[in-house]
């Protein structure tokens, strides 16, 4: 509390992080302003992933470290709860680090590629039918918005208020709060793909429009120079 009351001024990387800075400090007297972080654009390439490692059946991906602060656990769980009530092919593509702890049912559904390059990283989300991000605790959302420069929609906790933050002012993901949400949102990703497409192109333009270098420079000299 006493080093926020002495800075002159501090940077945030979103305005929810900045929120809660807020509550839990005085930052009245200082100057405050969300700068970001930057991302380089690349060329998606749809179905090259799935391809080179023979995924039959449509998939959604998570990239990042499995724990359970990070949601794995719960995500999961909807995942089998979804195929047992729906009988949809679908399977999930995981990458990063950490363990999986998926029931016996699932097994023959998760494809764990540990790290990978970026290229196969982007190719991956760029195939995916969503990307499933159930974390509660981000103050950014990086691999969010590498999704949605892969032009691939986003389902998102709603207790998460970067995540879903992010998904809003995007037009590129839903949200949901609980399983049924969960299982409607993901039927209409996967079964509407004019939708999908849009919102697909929808994140790419964003994340190319607010992290663009320049856009993040930008607000970052404005910052310094306050």
């Amino acid at each position: 509390r006493s080093l926020f009351a002495r800075a002159e001024g501090c940077l945030f990387n979103s305005d929810p992080e900045r929120d809660l800075a807020s509550r839990l400090f005085d930052l009245s007297g200082g100057r405050n302003s969300v700068v970001g972080f930057g991302f380089d654009p690349f060329a998606p390439r749809a179905g090259v992933f799935a391809a080179r490692h023979n995924l039959a059946r449509p998939y959604a991906i998570y990239c990042g470290r499995r724990e359970g602060g990070k949601g794995i656990p719960l995500m999961l769980d909807y995942l089998r709860t979804f195929l047992d009530r729906t009988g949809r092919d679908l399977d999930l593509v995981f990458m990063g680090s950490g363990p999986i702890d998926a029931p016996e049912s699932l097994r023959t559904r998760i494809h764990d590629f540990g790290f990978v390059s970026e290229q196969d990283k982007q190719d991956a989300m760029a195939g995916a039918v969503a990307f499933i991000h159930p974390s509660l605790l981000e103050s950014l959302g990086i691999v969010l918005l590498e999704s949605f420069l892969a032009q691939t929609p986003a389902l998102v906790r709603s207790q998460c208020p970067v995540l879903q933050w992010q998904c809003q002012r995007s037009g590129a993901g839903l949200w949901f709060g609980n399983y049924p949400e969960f299982e409607e949102e993901l039927l209409l990703l996967l079964d509407n793909e004019p939708l999908r497409k849009e919102m697909g192109v929808r994140g790419r333009d964003f994340v190319k429009r607010e992290y663009a270098w320049n856009a993040v420079d930008r607000r970052l000299l404005e910052a310094v120079d306050a």
